[in-house]
Formats: C-alpha cells, sequence, structure tokens
C-alpha cells in the first residue's frame, strides 16, 4: 500500500552550501523550510544534484576600493588570505595613474592630472558601489548594467568583472559568465581560489564535466591546500560516476580538514554511488560529529537505514534531524512510512500531512504523500476521504503511478455508489485485466463489486460468473450471496422458471424485507399466464404484487406491476387508478406510467386522453420512442397526420424487427421530402423481413431520385412477391421508356407503337397513370414533327380526370400546357403559344419564370410588339439572367429548357431548333419525364404489447450493495446514495447499435424540394410543437427563393438594340 520516494538513495548529490565558502553575502532571506544546523549559515556559489541551480551571493567587497589593500573579513570570521590581499592591492593600482612610480612618489603625469580624469574615477567608483547594491537587492539584471559601465571604462577590472559573472550566474546565464571568469583568472589568476569553483559551475550548469573539472583542477594547482575545491571536485567525479577519483578527492580534503562534514558526506555518497553501504553509514556517522553537516548526515544515514529495513533505527535518526528542524519535508516523509509498516495509521497521517505543508519548494515528496493518505483512507473504507485526498495531488499536477492505480479502484467503487454501473464496471475490468501487484489484495472485492454492477444493469450472466469468481478468491458475504441468487433465478426464469421461483423464495429468507424477490416471483407468473392463457397464474402474480405493496406501499414501481397485471386480466378500469398511485408516488415523473395509462384509455377508445398521457410521456423523456409510436397511431385514427407526421420520427430506433414500422416511417420521410432517407428505411424493412409494400415504395423512391434500373428491380421484386397488375403496368411502361433511343423516326416510331399497345382494361397502375400514356406519345409525335397529332395527345392528357384527387394534377396540367404552347410555336401560332405560356408565368417562380418569359418576349417580337418584348426580355433577365445573356449575344446555341425538358429522360431525345420569327433561333424540347409520385397515406393496425413492459428483465434490479458494512447494525453511506443522481438502469442497458438503421436524424432537418416531394393539407393542431416542425419546413424551403438580379445598363442596351433592330428589320 505504501510507496517509496521518487529518488534513489544511490545516486551522489553535490551540495556545496555546507562546503565553500565565500565573501558574498545573500541578498534573500532564508525560507522557514530550508533545513537549519547548530553553526552560522555560510554562504557561497551552490549548485544542486543536477547542476541547475547556481546562486551567487552579491559580494560584501568594502564600497570603497581605496580600502582593499587593508584585510578584512568574511561573514564566517576568517581572514582573507594574503594572496587575496595582494592581488586586491595590484588590482586598486588599475585604477591610479599609470605615471606613478613603484616606490609611491608623484610621477610626471601627476602634475597633468586634470578634473575630468578624476570626475572619471569617482564615477567607476560610484558605478561599482551601485552594482553591488543592486546586487544585495536582487536586482541582477540592474548590477549587471553597472557593472557592464565599469567595464566598459576599465576593462580590466576585476572586481566588476567577477561580481558580474556572479550576477549572469544567479540569472542561470552561465554561458555568459564563464568569459567573465576566465578574464578575472587570466587578469590575477590568485584573485580568489573561489573563482575556480564559481568557473567550474558555470561549466556543469551546462554539463561540460570534463571542463569543469579540468578548470577546478588548475586552481587546485595554485591553491593546493583548498580544501572546498578538492571536495567540489569530488562532488563532480561522483556526478561523473567515477567513484575512485571522488573518494580520492574526499579523503584528501579530510586530510586537509578532518573536521570538514562535507567531504564525509561527499564520501559517503560515492560509497552508496557503489553499493558499499557499510561504509557509507560509517562516513555519515563521521558527519553527523560536524555541526555543519549534522542534519544532512542524520537524514541520509536514516534514509539507508531505512533502505535496509532498520527501521528503529532509522526512527531514531529521524527524530534527531526533526529536533534540529522541525519544517523538514524528507525527515516527516520517512518518519510516515515507518509508522505505516507499523500500521500506526494515525500517527502516519499526520505525518504526511506534515510533509505536504513544508514540502513547498520542491515539491519531492508531496505527490507520495498524498497518495499514502489515500490508501490509508481506503483501508478505513472511507471512499469518498480517499478521493478528495487524491485529488489533491491532481489538482497540483503531483499524482504518482501508484496512485493512478489505487485512484481508478475507488473511482470504480464511488461509480458504483452513484449508480453509474456501466462506468464502474468499465473501470473495473481495466483493473482486473491489469493484474497490478498493489491491487492483488482487493482483487476479490473487484470481482464482487463487478457481479453487483453486472447485476444492477440486468447483465445477469456475467454477474453470476463474477460473482462465482469472488467466491473462490474469499468467502461471499451475505449481500453478494443474494446477489448470486437473484441473478441465478434472472437467468432461469425462461428455462426453469420453478427453479427460478425456489431461488427467488430462498432469497426472500436471507433479506425478507426485499421486495425485489416477490416482483420478480409475479413477474414469471405473469409470462407463464401469458403463454398457458391460464389466468389463475396471472392471479396469483397480483397476490404477490399486493403482498410486496403491504411491505413496501411507498413502491410507485409495484403499483405500476399490478397495473399491467389488471390490463391483462382485461380490466384496464381497475389498472387506471393504479397508475395513478404509481405516478404519484414515483420520486420523479415516469413516461412508463403515463405511457401505459395512454394505452388504457385508448384500450376504452378515449383518443384525447390517451394522446394526453403520450404527450406527457414525451415531454418528460424525448428520447423514448414509444410514446411517439402511441401519440402518433392515436392521431393518425383522429386525422391529425400533421401530429402523427411529427411523431413518428423517433418511432423506428427502437422498432427493428418490425418491417411495417420501417414501412410507416419510410412513408412520412417521403411525405417529408427526404427521399433518400426514405429508400434507406424501406431498405431496413427489407433487411428485417422482405414485404410488397417496401419493395414498392421504394421503387418509388428510387423513381423520384431517377435511378430507374433500380426501381424497375424493386417493382419486379414486389410482383413476385405478390402479383399485381398495377405493377405489371408500371414495369411494362418503365422498359418501353428505357428503350435506347437512335433518334430515328423508326425507333420513335416504335416507341409510339407499344406505348398504343392495348392492356385490355388495364390503363394504369401505381406509378403512371392514363394521362402519362397520352403525355408520352405527345412527346413522340412533336419529335417525330407530327405536330397537330402531338397536340391531340396533349389536349387528351389535360382533359384526363383522376378518379381520386390528386395534389400533383396542376404540376403535370403545367408541363402539359406547356408543351402544347410549343407545339403553336413550331406550327408559327405565335399568338396560341403567347397566350398559354401567359398562363404559365403567372405561377411560376425562379429560373422557370425567366425562361417562359424569355420565350414570351421572343414571341412579342415576332409579333412586332416591340415596347412588350423590351418589358418581358428585362423581367426575364432578372430571374434567368445567363439564358437572357446568352440570347442577348445570339450565341451559337440557346437552349431554354423550362420544367422537365432538361430530365434524364428527356436527355435521351434531341433538342429542336425553332426559329421564332426573324429573332435569333433557340433550341427547344418538350417537358416531361417520369411521373410524380403519389404520396402514400398513413395506415396502420393497432399492436398491444404493453404486457412486456412487466417481463421479468424489466423489473428493476436493485442487488445488494457488497460494501457496505452490516457488522454494526449501520450501512454507511446509505443515505447519500440515495441522494445521489442516478443513472438509469433503462439508459445504461440500451442497445449500443439503437441508432442503427435510424434515418431521421440527418434527413428530417434537411428538407428538400423533389418533384414529387408535395406535403398534404395540414389542419389545425393545438400541440405546440407540431407547429414547429412545419416552422422547420418553411425555414428549409427559403434557399429555393428566387435570385431577382436587376438588369445592368449594358444589358438594357443590348436589349434595346435587339428590339430595334428587329423593328427596322
Amino acid at each position: 500500500m505504501l510507496i517509496r520516494p521518487q529518488i534513489s538513495l544511490n545516486e551522489s548529490p553535490i551540495i556545496l552550501h555546507s562546503i565553500n565558502r565565500v565573501r558574498y553575502k545573500s541578498s534573500q532571506g532564508t525560507s522557514a523550510q530550508t533545513r537549519v544546523t547548530n553553526a552560522p549559515r555560510k554562504f557561497s556559489p551552490r549548485v544542486n544534484k543536477s547542476f541547475t541551480c547556481y546562486q551567487e551571493i552579491p559580494s560584501s567587497t568594502p564600497k570603497n576600493r581605496s580600502l582593499s589593500v587593508e584585510k578584512y573579513k568574511n561573514l564566517s570570521g576568517e581572514v582573507t588570505p594574503k594572496a587575496r590581499n595582494k592581488s586586491t592591492t595590484l588590482r586598486n593600482r588599475n585604477l591610479r595613474s599609470s605615471s606613478k612610480l613603484m616606490n609611491g612618489h608623484p610621477g610626471p603625469g601627476d602634475l597633468e592630472e586634470t578634473k575630468e580624469f578624476r570626475f572619471k574615477k569617482e564615477m567607476i567608483a560610484a558605478w561599482f558601489d551601485r552594482g553591488l547594491s543592486e546586487m544585495r537587492l536582487g536586482e541582477f539584471q540592474s548590477s549587471i548594467s553597472f557593472f557592464s559601465k565599469v567595464v566598459k571604462e576599465e576593462s580590466n577590472h576585476v572586481d566588476a568583472l567577477f561580481n558580474r559573472a556572479c550576477s549572469l550566474m544567479n540569472l542561470n546565464e552561465y554561458k555568459q559568465a564563464i568569459p567573465d571568469l576566465m578574464s578575472v583568472i587570466n587578469e590575477s589568476p590568485l584573485y580568489d581560489k573561489k573563482v575556480y569553483i564559481a568557473l567550474a559551475m558555470c561549466f556543469a550548469n551546462l554539463s561540460d564535466y570534463d571542463t569543469a573539472i579540468r578548470q577546478l583542477s588548475k586552481g587546485l594547482l595554485k591553491f593546493p591546500k583548498f580544501t572546498e575545491g578538492f571536495v567540489t571536485r569530488g562532488q563532480l567525479f561522483s556526478q561523473q560516476m567515477r567513484w575512485d577519483k571522488s573518494i580520492q578527492d574526499f579523503y584528501k580534503a579530510i586530510s586537509l580538514s578532518p573536521n570538514e562534514g562535507s567531504a564525509y558526506i561527499g564520501l559517503g555518497d560515492a560509497y552508496l554511488g557503489m553499493n558499499d553501504k557499510k561504509n557509507a553509514i560509517k562516513a555519515y556517522s563521521q558527519a553527523i560529529q560536524s555541526t555543519h553537516t549534522s542534519f544532512l548526515a542524520l537524514i541520509k544515514r536514516a534514509k539507508l537505514f531505512f533502505e535496509q529495513q532498520e527501521f528503529s533505527k532509522s526512527l531514531s535518526d529521524l527524530e534527531l534531524a526533526l529536533s534540529y528542524n522541525t519544517e523538514d519535508a524528507e525527515a516527516y516523509y520517512y518518519k510516515a512510512l515507518i509508522l505505516l509498516s507499523q500500521e500506526n495509521l494515525t500517527e502516519a497521517a499526520l505525518c504526511l500531512e506534515q510533509v505536504i505543508k513544508y514540502d513547498v519548494q520542491e515539491r519531492k515528496y508531496t505527490g507520495a504523500s498524498i497518495y499514502n493518505l489515500g490508501a490509508i483512507k481506503i483501508k478505513q473504507k472511507d471512499y469518498y476521504g480517499a478521493m478528495h485526498t487524491f485529488k489533491r495531488a491532481t489538482d497540483i499536477n503531483l499524482e504518482v503511478k501508484e496512485q493512478k492505480i489505487l485512484k481508478g479502484y475507488v473511482e470504480a467503487i464511488l461509480c458504483l455508489m452513484k449508480r453509474k454501473f456501466k462506468e464502474g464496471i468499465s473501470q473495473l475490468t481495466r483493473i482486473i485485466k491489469k493484474k497490478e501487484n498493489l491491487i492483488q489484495e482487493y482483487i476479490g472485492n473487484c470481482y464482487a463489486f463487478r457481479g453487483y454492477g453486472y447485476g444492477s444493469i440486468e447483465k445477469h450472466e456475467q454477474a453470476v460468473r463474477n460473482l462465482i469468481s469472488a467466491s473462490k478468491i474469499q468467502e461471499l458475504d451475505n449481500a453478494s450471496k443474494y446477489n448470486l441468487q437473484i441473478s441465478t433465478a434472472i437467468l432461469k426464469s425462461e428455462k426453469d422458471p420453478n427453479e427460478a421461483l425456489a431461488l427467488l423464495e430462498e432469497s426472500s429468507k436471507e433479506f425478507p424485507k426485499n421486495i425485489e424477490p416477490l416482483a420478480y416471483q409475479a413477474s414469471i407468473y405473469v409470462s407463464q399466464s401469458r403463454k398457458t392463457t391460464n389466468k389463475k397464474l396471472a392471479e396469483k402474480s397480483k397476490s404477490l404484487l399486493d403482498k410486496a405493496i403491504s411491505l413496501r406501499d411507498s413502491e410507485s414501481d409495484l403499483y405500476f406491476f399490478r397495473g399491467l397485471v389488471l390490463y391483462y386480466l382485461n380490466r384496464p378500469i381497475e389498472a387506471v387508478p393504479d397508475y395513478e398511485v404509481a405516478i404519484d408516488k414515483a420520486e420523479d415523473n415516469m413516461p412508463i406510467h403515463f405511457m401505459c395509462r395512454g394505452l388504457c384509455y385508448a384500450q376504452l377508445k378515449l383518443l384525447k386522453e390517451a394522446v394526453q398521457d403520450f404527450s406527457i410521456a414525451i415531454q418528460l423523456n424525448e428520447n423514448l420512442s414509444e410514446p411517439y409510436y402511441y401519440r402518433g397511431r392515436c392521431a393518425y385514427l383522429m386525422d391529425d397526420t400533421q401530429q402523427a407526421f411529427q411523431d413518428f420520427q423517433k418511432m423506428i430506433t427502437n422498432k427493428h424487427d418490425d418491417p411495417t414500422v420501417h414501412v410507416y416511417a419510410g412513408n412520412l420521410l417521403m411525405l417529408a421530402g427526404s427521399v433518400e432517407d426514405a429508400s434507406k428505411a424501406f431498405t431496413n424493412a427489407n433487411s428485417v423481413k422482405p414485404t410488397f409494400d417496401a419493395f414498392l415504395q421504394r421503387s418509388k423512391c428510387y423513381i423520384i431520385m431517377e435511378k430507374i434500373d433500380l426501381a424497375l428491380s424493386d417493382l419486379e421484386s414486389a410482383n413476385k412477391i405478390q402479383q399485381s397488375k398495377d405493377v405489371e403496368f408500371d414495369i411494362e411502361m418503365i422498359k418501353i421508356l428505357n428503350i435506347p433511343l437512335d433518334n430515328t423516326d423508326n425507333n420513335l416510331q416504335k416507341k409510339m407503337t407499344q406505348l398504343s399497345k392495348p392492356y385490355g382494361l388495364q390503363t394504369s397502375g401505381k406509378v403512371f397513370k392514363e394521362k402519362h400514356i397520352h403525355w408520352y406519345k405527345g412527346v413522340l409525335l412533336f419529335m417525330m414533327d407530327d405536330i397537330q397529332k402531338a397536340k391531340v395527345e396533349f389536349k387528351a392528357a389535360l382533359d384526363t380526370k383522376y378518379e381520386t384527387e390528386d395534389p400533383n394534377t396542376d404540376k403535370d396540367n403545367s408541363e402539359v400546357l406547356y408543351n402544347l404552347a410549343l407545339c403553336y410555336m413550331v406550327s408559327q401560332q405565335y399568338e396560341a403559344a403567347f397566350i398559354h405560356l401567359q398562363e404559365l408565368v403567372y405561377i411560376l417562380e425562379g429560373g422557370d419564370r425567366g425562361k417562359v418569359l424569355l420565350l414570351i418576349g421572343i414571341l412579342n417580337l415576332a409579333m412586332q410588339q416591340k415596347d412588350q418584348a423590351r418589358n418581358v426580355m428585362l423581367e426575364a433577365f432578372k430571374y434567368e439572367p445567363t439564358i437572357s445573356t446568352a440570347y442577348l449575344e445570339e450565341k451559337t446555341k440557346v437552349e431554354i429548357l423550362p420544367f422537365a425538358a432538361n430530365s434524364i429522360l428527356a436527355n435521351k431525345y434531341p433538342l429542336k431548333q425553332v426559329k421564332i420569327g426573324d429573332n435569333h433561333p433557340i433550341y427547344i424540347r418538350p417537358s416531361f419525364g417520369y411521373p410524380y409520385i403519389t404520396l402514400p397515406s398513413l395506415e396502420f393496425g393497432i399492436e398491444d404489447t404493453i404486457l412486456d413492459n412487466f417481463l421479468i428483465k424489466c423489473v428493476k434490479c436493485k442487488p445488494e450493495a457488497p460494501w457496505l458494512n452490516r457488522v454494526k447494525g449501520t450501512i454507511q453511506f446509505t443515505e447519500e446514495i440515495r441522494d445521489l443522481q442516478s443513472e438509469s438502469v433503462a439508459s445504461t442497458t440500451k442497445s449500443d447499435s439503437e441508432e442503427e438503421n435510424s434515418v431521421f436524424d440527418a434527413s428530417f432537418s434537411e428538407f428538400k424540394i423533389f418533384r414529387s416531394a408535395v406535403l398534404l393539407p395540414v389542419g389545425e393542431s393545438i400541440k405546440q410543437d407540431t407547429a414547429q416542425l412545419f416552422n422547420n419546413v418553411k425555414k428549409k424551403e427559403e434557399p429555393f427563393k428566387a435570385m431577382v438580379i436587376d438588369a445592368s445598363e449594358d444589358v438594357k442596351r443590348k436589349i434595346d438594340s435587339i428590339c430595334s433592330s428587329n423593328f427596322d428589320d
């Protein structure tokens, strides 16, 4: 459960703050978390274990450089070495005139010294002093600026160079500090031995350890008794894992200064790097004797004792270390680990909290401490407390690997407690599959908890397997035994109902106040009654439900189930009050309650009341499909097709096994104009079971989409399932129209003959009507230049009446009327053509309107009506600028093809060139295509599936929670669980493929205008959402409105020109 520190003890860190001594005072106060010793703190260049944090401290050099020739003491009380003072004297000479003699007597240059020279010296001194002040304040960027001014005026000013290097190092600009330090050494090699340490640290921070060692070795040649230099070089060797070299340097340092604790620390680290723990402990023990290193040595020795599992010794060292520094996080952490190993959870938790409190700088132990606190909470079964504890680490991004493992276990349990069963099961499955060693002590619980989760989402086969696996690992608690009996009984309810009833009876003995076993028994009896038509079994089911209600009369589901049983017993009037009680006692309004009461009303022929209940169910949960289906059926029976149209949208998703439902959905999609998705619905119907209606309706969709070969195939398939004269007529018509065309009169005549072939009394089919026969004959005659006969056929088509009102009549007649106008135009009966086109122009919009207006304008020109022609052509340009411009510019081939003159069927026939009067010739073709499809009607039968709501799988499984402690007579977290928002069992068990074969989602919101997609007349509706449906239709139709473009001056000139030219001619 507990974990060790993240940093290995085998590393050999370099810690210089207890070794090196320099004359630079820190500008920053020591934090409360910094380790303290019994001796005064010595400030120096410092570097951490990886040489990434060098800190240089401002110099305490006297402000007046004229005093630098005097001896002074550093902060540790040591007198500056003579060599240092001598070099300082030499440096100060640089400020004096070069004309001074070596013996100090004035030279001839002194007489020529000016005020400017004196002012320059004073400015250099002032800049230097200001730089030192800025360093003390920690304003290193500013200090660099002042020292740079000094160096600019006096390039060999070694004090300025050194202090600028120190400032740069404080800004981590090690590479820039190196030239300044090298200049100091070159100018004055004996300036200060600490310069060599600083230079080595710069190279070390640049990961150039070889150069760092080489430069430091040069300093040791000049200062052979430099203890701190040997310690530092030893640490550099340790960083390179050159243990023999480092040990030699540490022993050299000890020989020079036997009481140098830092040398013993480094020696212990080196021995530890060589895995010589015995000598490492000896070295740390020597370091403890030194005042300056006793605290650090105690920590290191305690950690080493801990690794060797000598916990008492380790705890003793940690206690002594904490007496030196009560705010050291590392000491508290190792103390906590020892206490955890001794099962002293309370004291361990207190120590871990101290770790988190004081580990605010490096955050080295915070993540592990939070993890161990969480592990303690788990051991105490405080899962919410554990999760809250783990969140502390996550919030500060210090989550350790072990925490992620244990956190997953806690999250899984909390998901189950919150009734988020699928999520909890998924997490437990991942935990079990990973087989982490850390989780093995909880693996039995994982199986038991996962079995509970599977039972809660009605996956009882998996629940049984998991509970049996848990029983093989550990003894099952009573709750898990109960869950195993319930799940086993549910699995056996179909094949062996008697054994299932026996198991349920036994489970009631262990938990006599639980109502679920009684409800399951009642469900089994109802199912058996439906299979055997033995109503007495249903009466027994009602008796069990009566008993369950007496045990817990606050349970809404019990009244709901009893209402279903009463409905099955053909007592809907008695069932309605039970549903009303179920609605009143339910914590939330349940859609299924209103749905079932609505079906009772529907059975009693109270359709308005039924629609009201279905509407409430929809308002409670719009994602359910059943209430839409039921309300749609009622709406259709009440002739409210608009409401039915809306309610069927979501019905198809949950009715995959009923091909009729898919047909109904496809019909609605055809009404909506979403023909492609309608064809998918019919395809889905055939995938369930091929039907005549599905093939027929899909063939109509293919005709709309102009996929004629597919339409023909579907008609043939429909005719195989159920022979029909109407379908045979449609098949024959499509075959005739699909005959390849070679544009010869013989070929056209052949088609004409086939169209004239008598079919007995059969003059129409499901798709093609008698009107279409006359229409197609007229087109063929027109293409054969038999205009007079073509007129006769077109007029016959206009005179054909349908037995029932067809919404496509006006569209068909408009196209036939246009074709008749073409006949008059070709036969130079311009006035008749003009009259027919005038009738059409007022009912057209968009491009078709522009094309017809252009034809009218050309007819005006032919009839010498200049002003009318000009106005009409200007109007034509507004709606169809492309073709109008082509005609005005007298392009080679100007095609004017309104309506369906450019359809897939019409394109098989050639264009006809027509010259109207003396005007520029145009190319035309009659308008014709495959028929506009007559939209389907919505007829369906009533299907009673209400009792399926009391199948055993519909009874909510409420297994007993295995994590609750029942020994003390109390249940931990019970109230909290009940107050939590639960995940619906119905939603968790919904099929992952519920959206398969759904074709409404993408299509219903994007209506398209098709030649055969005309909405049925809509009556008034009191439903707000019904109005919104047709508002959406209007919004989708807006983009199809015609774009009106005013004619430019150039276009107007062209129209004037063509009108004038025609008039002059």
